[in-house]
């Protein structure tokens, strides 16, 4: 329904906020000219909203505050990121690794009352529009319930229009405070480049992925038809963040995909006009870059642009969804030079007011008062008793952040991570009780500040008897004390420390069988991919290497278990780095490092469902490392299945052809565009690409993982189905005869022929 409530498991996140209550604020004792500001974002991949957050990010430290950004995902590489920034494991909330700090601002709704919970500061929602905001009134109840709930719960609203302000009070009561986007002068401006004009053509600009209907990119792609009628000379150039779902080839005569901003800008300068058909935004920042680059606008009047265009003044604007009043503007512009400078002069005149520089003192001075204010103290100091202070906290930020906690929360207890170095290849943080009022009380809250511990102080004596073992390297007599702790009780800790005791004592095998057990459990543990990998450096099985650090970079460290290894993912990379120097000979040299960072990033996105995010990694990589075919093959299989699961299936198709440009038709693809074309119920072309599957040769000297079954019965049993849909009986029941001989043990084969039996088929009949 809305695509970011579905990321945030929404139900559940619900069922937990109702607990929250807004915190009350209070006057500092001391004004700080600067602050400490934390961003908390979730999508971080190439879109308008997050630029506008990283420009606020890099434009705030600039001028002396302190910011970080709190994140899932490793720092981009599509904007330079030049301050602090913190990325968070995907088992645990965002909200846990916050730092300590003077202001928290959420920018996507869901995390206001995670962010509001942590008691560390006051707390700004950053509202840049969507769904919820623009109609809020087709929401089902709960959901309108837990938006309201998070609105109220922010001590202060910013948001990027008036327009925007003013949904924000009707459909919450509540006031907000604008803070406008502005545009990067220097990328987008009218300094056009000589080579530039000497190879320009004439065309129209339209721009956004018409996946998102909102978009309207369909109203004007029809309004350029209608165009083209009467002008059939006219070109119109495309640029988009994804592949279009139809290239209206008759009307679109160039796509771009994910250009960059600088494409983007050369493309507005040498464009007749640039047509804007969204049917609402918060502030549309495409229609302000293409006035910087002197590039004249038709706009339909969305809500997003009513704060800056004026109709004949800097732009022609139209109705939303009315694409023939859209072409009479088209064609009103196209042969009005007098119209277009008119346009253009006016619009230069309109991008002097959303200059960084004033919108960047405007936004630090709202900053500022609130940074006059902090949350709140409920309890006092004296009423604790604190098993560690400021002098065993890794930072002093660290030590406030644990101080700010136990004056603020409910709750009756207060653990931390402490960490033990208790074995030379790694550290391990436990979460320990570190203050505490009431012994007595279950009530505990969790605070993510590292302190260095002394094992000698450790409360849990089972515990406290490993380490000291562990440290003396008595491997044997640690493998007999964990068999019998677990033999009362199975503990993922233990048996963590037993894989690790038995790789000491090179009983690999019986670890790797260990290990095994333990990654089919529901709940993934991080540690024992560590250790995974460490079983892997001693077989010299370099090969897996990579899959195992993929997983440790999606679940970074499990700080979500009683007991983690301290920087996995770098302690993981030095051993990577060990094998790689060990067996320069299998593992490639050269930019590795940064090809692999590229994928396995966009792997991150695939394997947490973020398609979107997804399809643009895989295709920024696909552009990098062309020359990699192996890796360009598997990228294009992740980029047609995110698609797939998007239920877009034309795009899925497209990627599987592409395929076909590094190798010849292989049964996977063949059966997966069947399979499609099966769901959309378009039986003859199922057909076509299923018997194609069944008449291909599995390759001799393979370069690529084979799917057996593709290659095999597969593609027969959907022959089955696909038969029995368009009614002939026969050849069904005899394709499913053929995969049952391929594999007389498949559950789905076997199911098919009871079902014939009913029919009065006989197993094994000739047709």
């Amino acid at each position: 329904m809305i695509e970011g409530i579905l990321k945030e498991d929404v139900d559940k996140r619900i069922e937990s906020n109702y607990d929250i209550t807004k915190k009350i604020l209070v006057e500092k004792k001391q004004d700080d000219k600067f602050y400490h500001i934390v961003y908390v974002m979730s999508n971080t991949t190439i879109c308008g909203a997050a630029k506008i957050i990283f420009e606020h990010a890099n434009r705030l430290m600039q001028i002396g505050n302190k910011v970080t950004i709190v994140a899932y995902f490793p720092k981009p590489n599509w904007f330079n990121v030049e301050c602090n920034y913190i990325q968070v494991p995907f088992t645990t909330k965002l909200s846990m690794c916050i730092p300590f700090c003077d202001l928290i601002v959420a920018t996507y709704y869901t995390h206001i009352g995670d962010c509001v919970r942590t008691n560390i500061a006051p707390v700004i929602y950053f509202e840049q529009g969507d769904y919820h905001l623009f109609h809020f009134e087709r929401l089902l109840e709960k959901y309108k319930e837990f938006i309201k709930l998070q609105f109220s719960l922010a001590n202060s609203i910013i948001t990027v229009s008036n327009e925007a302000a003013k949904l924000i009070e009707k459909n919450f009561g509540i006031d907000s405070h604008v803070i406008y986007n502005a545009i990067d002068n220097d990328t987008f401006n009218n300094n056009i480049l000589e080579e530039t004009n000497k190879e320009r053509e004439k065309y129209i600009l339209i721009m956004g992925s018409d996946k998102l209907k909102f978009k309207g990119i369909q109203d004007v792609v029809s309004a350029c038809r209608i165009v083209k009628t009467s002008m059939p000379e006219m070109k119109v150039y495309w640029i988009t963040p994804v592949i279009p779902s139809t290239y209206n080839k008759d009307i679109i005569a160039k796509v771009f995909i994910s250009p960059n901003q600088k494409e983007i800008a050369r493309l507005y300068q040498n464009s007749e006009m640039f047509i804007s058909g969204s049917h609402y935004e918060s502030f549309s920042l495409p229609v302000l870059e293409a006035m910087a680059c002197g590039c004249p606008v038709i706009t339909t009047d969305s809500i997003g642009v009513r704060d800056y265009v004026i109709d004949n003044h800097n732009a022609l604007v139209t109705k939303v969804k009315e694409p023939y009043e859209m072409a009479q503007k088209i064609m009103k512009l196209i042969n009005n030079d007098s119209l277009k400078k008119t346009l253009i002069k006016n619009g230069f005149k309109t991008v002097k007011k959303f200059n960084w520089k004033l919108i960047i003192d405007d936004l630090n001075n709202y900053y500022n008062c609130i940074n006059m204010y902090q949350v709140k103290n409920l309890n006092c100091i004296e009423d604790w008793t604190i098993r560690f202070h400021d002098k065993d906290f890794e930072k002093e930020e660290e030590y406030l952040k644990f101080i700010k906690l136990i004056q603020t929360t409910k709750k009756d207890k207060v653990y931390i991570p402490v960490i033990y170095k208790v074995i030379n290849e790694f550290s391990i943080a436990r979460w320990e009780l570190a203050a505490y009022r009431n012994v007595n009380s279950s009530d505990k809250e969790y605070c993510y500040t590292k302190v260095n511990g002394n094992i000698k102080s450790l409360e849990d004596e089972e515990i406290k008897n490993l380490y000291k073992i562990l440290q003396t390297g008595k491997y044997t007599k640690a493998i007999e004390y964990l068999r019998s702790r677990l033999s009362i009780e199975d503990n993922r800790v233990y048996n963590k420390w037993l894989v690790y005791c038995l790789l000491k004592t090179n009983k690999l095998d019986e670890a790797i069988k260990l290990i095994n057990k333990e990654l089919n459990k529901k709940e993934k543990y991080s540690d024992l991919y560590f250790l995974y990998l460490l079983v892997l450096s001693k077989q010299k099985h370099i090969e897996k290497v990579s899959e195992i650090i993929k997983e440790i970079n999606i679940l970074s460290e499990g700080i979500v278990h009683e007991e983690f290894i301290v920087d996995i993912i770098s302690k993981a990379e030095e051993i990577r780095s060990y094998i790689k120097n060990d067996g320069k000979n299998i593992i490639k040299e050269g930019n590795i490092s940064k090809m692999e960072e590229m994928y396995d990033y966009a792997m991150r996105l695939f394997n947490n469902r973020l398609y979107d995010e997804a399809i643009n990694s895989f295709i920024d990589f696909t552009k990098e490392y062309e020359d990699d075919k192996e890796k360009i093959i598997e990228a294009y299989r992740k980029i047609y299945l995110s698609y797939y699961y998007k239920q877009m299936y034309d795009e899925s198709r497209l990627y599987c052809y592409l395929t076909f440009k590094y190798t010849l038709p292989r049964a996977e693809e063949c059966c997966f565009i069947g399979f499609t074309y099966l769901k959309e119920k378009y039986y003859d072309k199922a057909i076509f690409w299923y018997e194609l599957a069944t008449n291909l040769e599995p390759p001799r000297n393979n370069e690529f993982t084979i799917d057996k079954d593709s290659w095999t019965w597969k593609p027969y049993v959907q022959l089955c189905v696909c038969y029995y849909q368009q009614g002939n009986e026969k050849k069904a029941f005899k394709y499913n005869e053929i995969a049952k001989g391929l594999n007389p043990y498949e559950e789905s084969i076997l199911h098919n022929v009871e079902f014939f039996k009913k029919l009065g088929y006989k197993s094994n009949e000739l047709l």
